[in-house]
């Protein structure tokens, strides 16, 4: 199968201020070579000027929310794209971030990537909203669906840091799940007959770790993609995850993490 594009997806979180760590960052992803990518958490001037001189040949867009880091997204020059801030992402909270979709057209093909970072925290209300934002995903997803050309499902893929962390009452245990119980129940919702949408499998489960003993390494990022899709394998997965995972020791990711991020990056190439 031959590639159509390749995508990266990464919190980099705090993603500002020193140059010398905003450098290794961007170096991390020119080294991928992503047709198209987005980054968490951005603010700041020196990020652009950093990708502006080390990956000159992408045209680099920004989201705009008053109170929050940003979602930068990069698209090669030679690709005809179109990005746009999806403000229902923030289920009308200002203080939560937009969604930014990048749709790409390739051989006269369209393909949507819609980034996201999520509502964190395992509190009823943070659930709560978290559950609303990926509400707005599925709903996004049926109207590209209608949009699409001959009435085939669009090429949707929905991906970032997406905080599943469960759900945790301070008084009431009775209505507690975990992280995993989350994603059971999103990958359900994703997967229902109007959504036909699909977690892709990833080489590594989990992609966050702050390098303490408590609350542990946990899977946050994670990507969503329409049913009759193809990716290339990694081992069998079909999203690389890559960075503090990919260390030997403790001592070793716990200084990767602070070299660059407690996230790792997610790689993916769409294919044929």
């Amino acid at each position: 199968m031959a590639k159509i594009l390749s995508f990266l997806s990464w919190n980099v979180e705090n993603f500002h201020g020193e140059p010398a760590r905003v450098d290794r960052v961007v170096d991390k992803i020119a080294g991928k070579n992503p047709d198209v990518f987005a980054l968490y958490e951005v603010k700041g001037a020196t990020v652009f000027q950093a990708m502006s001189t080390k990956m000159p040949g992408y045209t680099i867009s920004i989201t705009e929310s008053p109170s929050v880091p940003e979602i930068l997204v990069g698209v090669k020059g030679n690709l005809t794209a179109f990005v746009t801030q999806r403000n229902e992402l923030q289920s009308k909270v200002p203080s939560l971030r937009p969604g930014a979709l990048a749709t790409i057209t390739k051989s006269g093909t369209n393909y949507s990537f819609l980034f996201l970072h999520l509502k964190s925290f395992a509190a009823p209300r943070d659930w709560g909203l978290r559950d609303d934002m990926f509400g707005h995903v599925a709903s996004l997803k049926r109207t590209l669906d209608k949009n699409a050309p001959g009435g085939q499902d669009a090429n949707f893929v929905a991906l970032g840091d997406l905080n599943t962390m469960g759900l945790s009452a301070a008084y009431n245990n009775e209505t507690d799940f975990d992280a995993a119980k989350e994603l059971e129940f999103v990958d359900n919702r994703m997967e229902a007959a109007a959504h036909r949408m699909r977690r892709l499998s990833k080489t590594h489960h989990e992609s966050w770790w702050n390098g303490k003993d408590k609350p542990g390494a946990s899977p946050l990022d994670h990507v969503y993609a329409s049913n009759h899709l193809h990716f290339k394998k990694f081992g069998g997965k079909e999203i690389e995850v890559s960075g503090w995972v990919d260390e030997a020791t403790d001592a070793k990711k716990k200084e990767w993490i602070s070299k660059y991020s407690d996230h790792s990056m997610l790689y993916g190439e769409l294919r044929d």
